[in-house]
């Protein structure tokens, strides 16, 4: 059987082929054929190389930031942070009672660098504006008062009873810490959700009765 004329992949020259599988016109070319192969099969190992690389890497790195306790105290204050601001969104300041801010920030009451005990204690933090918290060393004079009114004498002699000491945490501690306050934000933010569906399933139905009122 005849068979069609092919194109060589090397140097274009037009050829039959004596198999449906040459691809080549002579031997020069099918040993140029093979090099080039070759040089893509290199390319390919170096690239997939360079892929595991960055995985072996990634992992290490995961491993290192999941172990690093300066990473996890950071990622735990910033989960511990983040629920307080939520909770307590749109209430006044503990400190001075100034209209709530977007700005508040997440304050202690005992503070926390020579408390390690109750630094990430949700009843030992709580809303309040960047002039007490900063500018006030973190109680421009109600704090405790206020604290009291929120959440009772003896909670707040809890606190007290913890103060000082020492606390040694583990990047595990932290995590647990981090990953704790993470699940309170989002019930948190769940449970509001919640409330703004039933609060406009509620004004429907007075629109509603209004309207065949």
């Amino acid at each position: 059987m005849k068979r069609k004329p092919k194109q060589c992949v090397i140097c274009e020259t037009e050829y039959t082929p004596r198999s449906t599988t040459q691809k080549v016109c002579r031997p020069a070319c099918a040993y140029e054929f093979v090099k080039r192969q070759n040089a893509k099969k290199a390319l390919k190992q170096v690239k997939d190389n360079i892929k595991a690389e960055k995985r072996k890497n990634a992992k290490q790195k995961r491993e290192f930031y999941a172990n690093d306790i300066k990473t996890r105290k950071k990622a735990a204050k910033e989960a511990c942070h983040a629920y307080i601001r939520a909770r307590d969104w749109g209430k006044p300041c503990i400190c001075c009672n100034r209209p709530f801010k977007p700005d508040f920030q997440a304050g202690h009451f005992l503070e926390s660098g020579n408390n390690p005990k109750i630094r990430y204690d949700e009843n030992n933090i709580h809303s309040q504006s960047i002039h007490c918290n900063m500018f006030k060393g973190g109680d421009s004079g109600e704090y405790e008062t206020n604290l009291i009114i929120k959440i009772g004498r003896d909670k707040v002699g809890e606190l007290k009873n913890k103060k000082g000491g020492t606390m040694k945490r583990t990047a595990q501690d932290y995590k647990a810490i981090e990953d704790y306050y993470k699940a309170k934000l989002l019930k948190l933010n769940n449970d509001q959700v919640d409330i703004n569906k039933t609060i406009e399933g509620e004004l429907c139905q007075m629109q509603q009765r209004n309207y065949r009122n």
